[in-house]
């Protein structure tokens, strides 16, 4: 072989070489993308769930509140009418 042909055979090996590595270089970065890709779905699916429960909880706040207010009322209202009574009570034995 010439020095012509070995130079040849080595430009084409290191070509070959060079368009794996390449080759390789772009599967892991569009791996690395499609990972990153899930991830970031996966991330927007628990963002998306978290906001779903806390939307969840302050409707159940928001009862409970409600709930909360009408006892408040009934039990002032139940407080005045003892009231009442006792007051009646006492006026009748002071008399």
């Amino acid at each position: 072989m010439s020095r012509l042909q070995n130079a040849g055979e080595r430009l084409e090996n290191a070509l070959a070489t060079l368009e794996q590595a390449v080759e390789s270089r772009l599967a892991r970065s569009e791996a690395a993308l499609q990972s990153g890709e899930s991830e970031s779905a996966a991330a927007q699916a628990r963002s998306a769930e978290m906001r779903a429960q806390l939307d969840a909880l302050k409707h159940d706040y928001d009862v409970l509140a409600q709930v909360t207010e009408t006892v408040s009322q009934r039990l002032d209202g139940a407080v005045g009418q003892l009231r009442v009574v006792l007051n009646d009570e006492t006026e009748r034995k002071q008399a």
